[in-house]
């Protein structure tokens, strides 16, 4: 019958595959992450990196308020960070992009902001400081992609060799219900 798979095809075929599967490079793509600090003195530290752990350098910010107006905008600097100022407590939107579809866009709340405003202290003299804020550490940009990865090769491995066991399976039982020609 033209169009059907038969036996002598059908491993022929799974070996091509799996011969694909094998040969084909690591992926390109990948993830866009990203995690925002609401640091003391009225400011925000944007930091981004791909699913690889490597900073998204260069990536545009875009900075939105409340009423999704353009407050400031800039680029994540060598290490994948970028600070900016804001003065009303009020939610805010950040969009990164980084180009080829990689786009992440986050939140902050008016509660984190409240938190933000700058802590004073008093100097031997009386006089009121602003406490400088402490560094803020970058962000924790460890990969889960290899296990991930792993596992999801395993899982689409194991779905493949399902779907050709079914084939053969769906053949035999097709053969199977075939009246014999001696029969006839």
């Amino acid at each position: 019958m033209p169009g059907r798979i038969t036996p002598l095809r059908l491993p022929a075929l799974f070996a091509a595959l799996l011969a694909t599967l094998l040969a084909a490079r690591d992926a390109q793509a990948h993830r866009l992450d990203a995690q925002i600090f609401v640091l003391l003195s009225r400011k925000v530290q944007v930091e981004g990196w791909f699913s690889g752990g490597d900073a998204a350098k260069g990536a545009k910010v875009q900075v939105f308020g409340a009423q999704e107006q353009l407050l400031t905008e800039g680029q994540l600097n060598e290490q994948g960070v970028f600070v900016f100022s804001y003065g009303e407590v009020a939610p805010h939107a950040v969009v990164i992009s980084a180009g080829a579809g990689h786009r992440r866009k986050l939140s902050i709340a008016e509660s984190a902001l409240e938190r933000g405003r700058a802590e004073t202290t008093m100097d031997s003299q009386g006089a009121v400081k602003e406490v400088s804020p402490a560094p803020v550490p970058l962000a924790q940009r460890d990969s889960e992609g290899p296990v991930k990865d792993v596992l999801v090769g395993v899982g689409f491995l194991l779905a493949l060799a399902a779907f050709v066991l079914s084939i053969r399976n769906a053949q035999k039982l097709r053969a199977l219900g075939r009246p014999s020609e001696k029969a006839r």
